[in-house]
């Protein structure tokens, strides 16, 4: 049987059809490959989103920004203070009227130090003096969160109500300068190994629990910020009728007769 010249001879269609083979074999593990890699990222990007999801609930987002009976995360709840009303804004991922359009560094800088993407001042209403004790890592994770995690909301956020002139925000930006730490550089949170640095990590950061029970000065600042101070979480003023007391280890006015239990059973469920 004669062959087309551009047909491979019979003594050569066994080395025509091992290399095809071996074409496709390689083919084959280098789509395996990409494959395997794209798997490890979305495995690794969920468990960032994972974590960001757990540093939302520790930080209690949702309790400010969301409104009453409104979507999750779309803000609109009122706050009142001492100047007036203000009203928590809108973090999803949104791009018009929420976060959607930060950068990471816009969003930690937001957190972390009070200042809003037009580099305005936020109202000391948001607690940044205490998140800015978050680290790097955690902070990288609510922001993944918080752009992959979250359904997006329209819904524009509502302007303060605070007469002129304490509406004015740049004198903010002192009183930032002049109580608000520097966030920390430490880049990964204490491990479950250190309990006592874990515990202060979560009470004085995310947590950021003397936002309600440490007081507040003449400048609406908390008068201490870790225990290094008796002034620390020994109690705040009232807050929409509600007291903060003491969490302090005080027999009588703290927690010194609260078990762990007692403490794990109050703040999983409110009694």
């Amino acid at each position: 049987m004669m062959t087309s010249r551009h047909s491979p001879s019979p003594a050569t269609r066994p080395v025509a059809r091992m290399n095809k083979m071996l074409r496709s074999l390689a083919a084959t593990l280098a789509l395996g490959s990409v494959a395997f890699v794209a798997h490890a990222q979305s495995s690794d990007d969920q468990a960032l989103i994972q974590r960001g999801a757990y540093v939302a609930h520790l930080a209690d987002c949702a309790a400010c920004h969301t409104g009453i009976g409104g979507k999750l995360y779309a803000g609109g709840l009122q706050i009142k203070t001492p100047i007036g009303a203000i009203y928590s804004t809108n973090i999803t991922p949104d791009a018009g009227s929420g976060i959607g359009g930060y950068t990471f560094e816009q969003f930690d800088q937001a957190v972390r130090q009070g200042i809003r993407k037009d580099g305005s001042t936020l109202y000391p209403a948001m607690p940044y003096p205490s998140f800015a004790r978050m680290t790097e890592d955690d902070m990288k994770a609510l922001y993944a969160y918080f752009m992959h995690g979250v359904q997006p909301v329209a819904q524009t956020n509502k302007a303060v109500d605070i007469s002129w002139p304490m509406s004015m925000r740049w004198p903010l930006a002192i009183w930032r300068k002049v109580f608000a730490p520097t966030p920390t550089t430490a880049t990964t949170a204490p491990s479950d190994d250190n309990p006592i640095a874990l515990g202060e990590y979560l009470v004085t950061g995310a947590g950021h629990c003397g936002a309600c029970h440490t007081p507040r000065g003449t400048g609406m600042q908390e008068k201490a910020l870790d225990g290094s101070s008796p002034d620390f979480l020994s109690g705040g003023a009232p807050i929409d009728n509600w007291i903060a007391p003491s969490l302090r280890s005080n027999p009588n006015s703290g927690l010194g007769r609260w078990s762990e239990e007692d403490i794990y059973y109050f703040l999983k469920t409110g009694r």
